[in-house]
């Protein structure tokens, strides 16, 4: 069964560190503020900040790297909210449940849920039907398939779609490099 620690910790290395608001809302780590303004996390940051008046942004980052409540906190956001929200640890292949976790926190135009159904229909036609619903039956077809195939599936999906929502919003070329690092390839 794959490991959430192991996923988590290969996403966290492209949601990088905290970000003032500098283009887009203020995040640490990922966790946009403007969506999750009740996150437990927050208050640390301020708390943090408040301290350190003038820090700089590379400063707060090591601030906040060694506060383990806070780094708590962030573990514990993901994995509730978006590992074991999907049950990715009955998903067998841990490249395919790292894929997954990391296409659920940081989506293409289409949800997790809908590129990992249409990756299984890519692998063997009409497998599961697309509904946008992760359930026993998805997850059975994701764990019988051929798990280089359907990463391969998987990814080639979300590339897709990050070009598409490139194209309908040409400001978002800036996180392309970014957002397609993010498919890796299948080492098998």
């Amino acid at each position: 069964m794959a490991d959430f620690l192991t996923a988590f910790q290969i996403t966290m290395q492209t949601e990088g560190g905290y970000n003032p608001g500098d283009g887009e809302a203020e995040t640490y780590m990922g966790v946009d503020r403007s969506q999750n303004p009740n996150w437990s996390g927050w208050p640390t940051i301020d708390q943090i900040k408040a301290a350190n008046p003038g820090a700089t942004i590379s400063a707060l980052n090591k601030l906040f790297a060694a506060n383990h409540t806070l780094q708590t906190n962030i573990q514990q956001f993901y994995q509730s909210g978006y590992w074991d929200a999907y049950k990715l640890s009955t998903i067998t292949d841990q490249q395919a449940a790292n894929a997954m976790f990391d296409c659920a926190v940081n989506p293409c135009l289409i949800s997790m849920d809908y590129v990992a159904q249409m990756a299984c229909n890519t692998v063997q036609h009409n497998a599961v039907g697309v509904d946008g619903q992760i359930g026993k039956l998805t997850r059975g077809c994701i764990n019988s398939l051929p798990a280089n195939l359907f990463v391969t599936a998987f990814n080639g999906i979300r590339v897709a779609n990050y070009y598409e929502r490139v194209k309908l919003n040409p400001t978002d070329k800036q996180w392309l490099s970014s957002w397609l690092g993010r498919c890796k390839v299948y080492v098998g």
